[in-house]
């Protein structure tokens, strides 16, 4: 009886993949949100269950820009944007956060009652082996992953960005610009061009007082679209089809 609620999860990550394709011209931007999250809406808070590495960010600071990377240690996309990663927040130490929260691991097969065990599986051994993978994997990068990673198995923040902006795909990245507010979203490696105009738009404060005194303010920054991927990059080869599982839920 206890299987009734693991078998779904395991079948799930296995069929998926080929009932779902990632969107034609990669994940849509904010200009495509529903109405959950739109254009310039304030972002939606970092609830993670545990940070792995960095400080902890209890809150976005208006000051600064973040990019909000959803990722997992089984996606070779997400992988692969790591340097990417890393170099930009090398680049932009003060200005700067990146986060990457994995909210997207698989549970291991081998901590879960087989077929013939009529045995209640063990909630929080399952999550703690979740967990100690992203550890072990973030400890074996170092340096090379040297950005702010937190891992999430609660659905709160993945229902509140990827589910409310319709994602299925990751590596997703969402940038918030200055005044903690949402102004694009898409494949990290799209993201240096509207990551440059989020950095150099000045501070909430600083540009209300610039438009009280300029004539001719500057039009703040507006959501740009995600470039299409090469001719010769196929969309599966750039992101990874994901499932909106609440883990938590069905292993209860």
């Amino acid at each position: 009886m206890f299987l009734t609620t693991l078998l779904p999860i395991l079948i799930a990550f296995n069929t998926t993949l080929n009932a779902h394709a990632p969107c034609p011209n990669g994940p849509p931007t904010v200009e495509t949100f529903p109405s959950a999250i739109s254009a310039n809406m304030p972002a939606p808070s970092l609830s993670v269950d545990t940070w792995v590495k960095g400080e902890e960010v209890k809150s976005f600071d208006p000051q600064k820009v973040y990019v909000v990377e959803f990722w997992a240690t089984w996606c070779g996309p997400c992988l692969a944007s790591i340097p990417h990663l890393t170099q930009l927040q090398m680049n932009h130490p003060n200005d700067l956060v990146v986060i990457g929260v994995a909210a997207s691991e698989r549970p291991d097969p081998n901590s879960m009652p087989s077929a013939d065990e009529n045995v209640p599986p063990d909630v929080n051994a399952i999550k703690q082996k979740m967990l100690e993978k992203v550890q072990a994997f973030v400890s074996t990068q170092g340096d090379k992953m040297n950005y702010r990673v937190a891992f999430d198995i609660d659905p709160t923040m993945s229902r509140e960005w990827m589910i409310a902006t319709k994602q299925k795909t990751i590596p997703c990245a969402f940038l918030v610009g200055k005044g903690a507010k949402i102004i694009w979203v898409g494949n990290p490696k799209f993201i240096d061009e509207p990551l440059l105009k989020a950095l150099a738009q000045a501070p909430p404060k600083v540009a209300d007082e610039i438009k009280s005194s300029a004539p001719s303010p500057s039009p703040p920054t507006t959501p740009t679209s995600e470039p299409t991927p090469p001719a010769d990059k196929k969309p599966a080869e750039s992101n990874c089809v994901i499932i909106p599982l609440d883990v938590s839920t069905n292993l209860k």
